[in-house]
């Protein structure tokens, strides 16, 4: 058992060297990214800023209090770009025939899946994010005790694991239908707007549907709640249950793992 963990996490980073080897070779696309994953979240901040400023608080939510859930949500969105980006592009593995090369290897496929590209790019998603996040906190006065730390690495863990889980689910429909880009942009989107905004300003269908069905609230809206003491007059879960990230990232993600075996069943190469 051990050897075979040993030999599990060298395969890891033999593959994150070449990943990132191979990224650094196109250095003006890196400095383009560079410049525009910046741009469009500090612009993010920057609109939740004026909307406050010009009209009122979402919900009771002030300016503060946005900037906390924002910069929460960005750093699980950080996470999962770095990690798990090879779930938004199996169609393409599928239709190139990239995938058939993991079922070849004798290594576990979904370890190959995400192991084989180690997005370094990512992290410029993952900085401003940081960047956001420590500014929320500053503007809400978030104690940095150690309760509060094991607390918020348990809620980013479970953020990660849902955002993952939603991906990996959707990326093993192109095991039947060959393509699912159009889902994949429109889940991205769903992610973008549910986990920047409070869930409360949505209608009370959309709650249960985002706490039960698509547990995006758990992201960022939930903890970010009990963490700020505050809750929704429409839809309230039990402090408990609010910070129950983790079992619920937990719970998606093995879903997404039965969801993916099942997918590869139906599996057929794309042939040439």
């Amino acid at each position: 058992m051990v050897n075979t963990i040993r030999h599990y996490f060298s395969v890891a980073a033999c593959f994150a060297r070449l990943a990132v080897q191979r990224q650094l070779e196109y250095p003006l696309f890196l400095f383009s990214w560079l410049l525009m994953i910046p741009i469009q979240y500090f612009s993010g901040i920057w609109m939740l800023k004026i909307i406050v400023d010009r009209f009122q608080p979402l919900n009771g939510w002030d300016f503060p209090e946005l900037a906390f859930l924002y910069g929460l949500g960005l750093l699980s969105h950080g996470i999962l770009v770095v990690l798990f980006i090879n779930t938004w592009h199996i169609d393409n593995m599928v239709i190139q025939g990239a995938f058939d090369r993991l079922l070849l290897r004798p290594m576990n496929v979904f370890f190959q899946l995400i192991a084989s590209y180690v997005n370094f790019i990512g992290l410029i998603d993952l900085i401003p994010g940081l960047i956001i996040f420590i500014y929320g906190c500053q503007l809400v006065g978030f104690e940095w005790t150690l309760g509060n730390i094991i607390k918020l690495l348990l809620v980013l863990l479970g953020g990660v694991l849902i955002r993952a889980s939603l991906f990996i689910s959707l990326g093993t429909i192109a095991f039947w239908t060959k393509r699912n880009a159009s889902m994949v942009g429109f889940t991205l989107s769903m992610l973008e707007r549910g986990t920047m905004y409070p869930l409360s300003i949505y209608p009370y269908v959309l709650q249960v549907i985002f706490t039960f069905i698509i547990p995006i609230g758990f992201i960022s809206f939930y903890p970010a709640a009990e963490f700020l003491g505050k809750g929704s007059e429409s839809f309230q879960l039990p402090l408990n249950f609010a910070l129950a990230t983790p079992a619920v990232g937990l719970v998606c993600f093995m879903l997404s793992q039965w969801i993916f075996r099942r997918g590869m069943k139906s599996y057929e190469s794309a042939g040439s």
